[in-house]
């Protein structure tokens, strides 16, 4: 007998059990479901019809209606697949036909939605997340009305707009704005604006909002559109702007009446963010590509920093890279927390020879770090952070031995540091030419409690700022290995114990 047959199967006495569970139970059901299969189960008993109309969270996206087919076009089309210019007019036709055909059944759905809900002028909804194509057949008016009523009628908090590139569209099609009739009289706290879409005027309802992330903005954004950003919304608390565009190269921050405290930047087009002036930002993120350079004013609250240094042309960019880095490190007094990653090709970056420029740093993990990488980079920031107590490093796992950079001299001033206050150092790719490493560092940190020396691992990361080291256990330890590494901590390191942990 058919599944859905045998769910809707009632008892002798006519009762459907279904519609028999209570409503919480319903309703902790549906809220595991994605909303177009909550919206789905009404189907399966008449009281059911209700319980996803009473979901704090919908997500209407269009990429739920496209087939599985449609995806895989794309990825082609990317591709300049086939080559063919025929064959390749077909595949655009049936991509922006099926499109259409999506809109419209995406359009249906949602309709078909806000009119059975006109009647629940009492609901309330905290999250609202909306994905379509935008076209110049005003497929979004949709959109309008669902953002109307949620925003206006049922209170949302939390608003999230996507606007899909529509196959065969021109660079005029015109970009979807949020309706200017509902963002005044909202409750909004949180906006996540995506692809195609136009920032609108949200001064007037600035107060309110305390969250922005704005995401595949166009290259024709005017700057002072992000610059008023700062300024305007005096109680923002959240900024993330990722893959953004913009029309000046150059973005100055000076905002000394801003309450925002946490700031990301990912892979944005911008050459130079200028910081003058963000008095509360406590949370800080870069995603450095080749040229990018980040300058610093007036942060006197950044304790927690990730830093991404992304090098994808020659080494002529690894210099700029070196000079921004030494920059950063001038710019950052009171940071306790320290993220430094490297992706890209691996080029060398030389760290500052300044001493004392991290006084207040408490934790640092550099991750995938580049193999060819000896012991410079972690000895040079150890000499700048005199109050680190953990520092993690992650060197990727590789297949084929690289080649190494020379090592720099040692000096007296070098033998002569030490450092009091390091308590933990834990290395996930830890290999035999590493030793020197770990030599140096049980060598000048006079309060070393624990040290961790895994083969192989990843980095499991919460959120940006937070991380765990987490090794694997396809590695072990010859005894040869670990007696070299054993009687090496114990001529050289610290005189009390130190707990080892090879893996």
């Amino acid at each position: 007998m058919p599944t859905s047959r045998r769910v809707r199967r009632r008892t002798a006495g006519g009762e459907d059990r279904l519609s028999a569970l209570p409503d919480e139970l319903i309703l902790l059901i549906v809220s595991r479901l994605d909303t177009r299969t909550a919206l789905s189960t009404a189907v399966l008993a008449r009281r059911w019809a209700r319980i996803p109309r009473e979901l704090p969270e919908l997500d209407f996206r269009v990429s739920d209606v496209l087939p599985p087919e449609y995806d895989r076009t794309v990825t082609l089309r990317q591709r300049n697949m086939p080559r063919d210019t025929t064959l390749a007019r077909i595949l655009d036709g049936l991509m922006a036909r099926c499109e259409m055909d999506t809109m419209r059944t995406f359009a249906n759905g949602v309709t078909s939605f806000l009119e059975a809900a006109d009647g629940g002028q009492d609901r309330r909804l905290k999250t609202l997340r909306l994905e379509f194509f935008q076209r110049h057949d005003d497929d979004g008016v949709c959109a309008d009305r669902m953002i109307n009523a949620a925003v206006g009628a049922w209170g949302v908090e939390d608003l999230e707009v996507v606007v899909r590139p529509a196959s065969g569209e021109d660079d005029h099609t015109p970009a979807y704005s949020l309706p200017h009739d509902c963002l005044g009289r909202s409750r909004l706290r949180s906006l996540t604006l995506g692809m195609y879409c136009t920032l609108p005027e949200l001064h007037s309802y600035g107060t309110q909002l305390t969250r922005l992330v704005l995401r595949d903005m166009p290259a024709s954004t005017p700057v002072d559109i992000y610059e008023r950003v700062f300024k305007d919304f005096t109680q923002l608390q959240v900024l993330h702007l990722t893959s953004c565009c913009c029309a000046h190269h150059t973005l100055v921050v000076d905002a000394p009446s801003s309450q925002i405290r946490e700031l990301v930047v990912e892979e944005c087009s911008f050459l130079v963010i200028e910081l003058r002036d963000l008095p509360m930002l406590v949370r800080l993120a870069f995603s450095l590509i080749d040229t990018a350079r980040i300058v610093f004013g007036s942060v006197p609250c950044l304790m927690d920093t990730n830093l991404t240094f992304c090098t994808e042309q020659d080494a002529l960019v690894t210099t700029k890279l070196r000079d921004n880095f030494d920059s950063f490190l001038r710019g950052s007094p009171t940071m306790t927390n320290l993220v430094i990653r490297f992706t890209g090709l691996r080029r060398w970056i030389w760290p500052s020879n300044s001493k004392r420029q991290l006084p207040n740093l408490k934790r640092l993990l550099v991750a995938d770090l580049p193999s060819n990488w000896d012991i410079l980079w972690p000895r040079g920031l150890l000499m700048l952070a005199p109050s680190l107590e953990v520092l993690h490093i992650h060197v990727p796992r590789s297949e084929t031995e690289p080649e190494y950079w020379d090592w720099i001299e040692w000096t007296k001033e070098h033998n002569k540091f030490r450092q009091h206050h390091l308590k933990e150092l834990v290395m996930i790719g830890f290999m035999e030419r590493h030793i020197c490493l770990l030599k140096y560092v049980v060598s000048v940190c006079t309060s070393l409690q624990r040290i961790v020396l895994l083969k192989d691992g990843h980095v499991q990361y919460n959120g940006l700022w937070v991380w765990q080291m987490v090794g694997k256990e396809t590695c072990s330890w010859s005894d040869d290995e670990k007696m070299v590494v054993r009687r090496m901590i114990k001529k050289f390191g610290p005189s009390h114990f130190v707990e080892m942990i090879l893996g």
